[in-house]
């Protein structure tokens, strides 16, 4: 393996969140009296954290908003989410084997997501319990991807020096986020974003299927 450390991406990398995360979000716009929002829409939102999911959902409406309105729909979608994590999110398929397979390669694997920590925390136990080495989401006082901050905090904490680590992500957030912290990055298209969008984004190693991510970590 040319790596020691594989870093990956959350939602739309690891884990298809899609439906989760319209669930949760529109479940917030009912309670403040705002109409739905597809899952086309959404996944147009995700990939810089809850602000400017919100940001991007309320921008989506005609005519403007208030600050309070973008305050309360933040609090109700973060605490819908935090009690429905799990629904409507699976691993996608062939992932979890691969993730599997990395650690027995003897890879160190890591997660670094704008998510909020405590639900990107929960997901990973639930669905790769014991394989992850470091997971971090989205705390205060720490720059959200893409800055390099995180990732840097990741190597920091695991002892590695960015050119022995990889990042797997499956957006234009992940490749500014790779090039920002001197991470080779493999951007995916299972995800959130088209192959022509992550081209279009300065994307070069582009990995089409989970179970050809270790031929491109050799």
């Amino acid at each position: 393996m040319r790596y020691r450390l594989a870093c990956f991406d959350l939602d739309g990398t690891l884990l298809d969140t899609l439906g989760g995360l319209t669930q949760s979000l529109n479940a917030a716009r009912r309670m403040n009296n705002l109409e739905p929002q597809t899952e086309e829409q959404v996944q147009s939102f995700i990939g810089n954290g809850k602000v400017r999911l919100i940001e991007r959902s309320l921008t989506a409406d005609p005519g403007s908003y208030s600050e309070e309105l973008k305050q309360k729909l933040l609090k109700d979608n973060a605490d819908y989410y935090n009690s429905h994590y799990l629904e409507r999110t699976r691993p996608y398929n062939g992932i979890t084997e691969v993730v599997t397979r990395l650690k027995a390669d003897g890879l160190l694997l890591a997660v670094v997501t704008n998510k909020d920590d405590e639900p990107a925390r929960k997901l990973i136990e639930h669905f790769f319990p014991d394989l992850f080495d470091y997971v971090r989401g989205s705390v205060e006082g720490v720059e959200r991807k893409p800055s390099a901050e995180p990732v840097e905090k990741c190597l920091m904490k695991l002892g590695i020096n960015n050119r022995e680590a990889v990042y797997i992500g499956d957006s234009d957030t992940d490749i500014r986020t790779a090039q920002n912290s001197g991470l080779d990055i493999i951007s995916c298209t299972w995800g959130y974003r088209s192959r022509e969008f992550l081209i279009e984004n300065g994307a070069e190693s582009i990995c089409s299927d989970p179970m050809d991510l270790r031929s491109f970590m050799r």
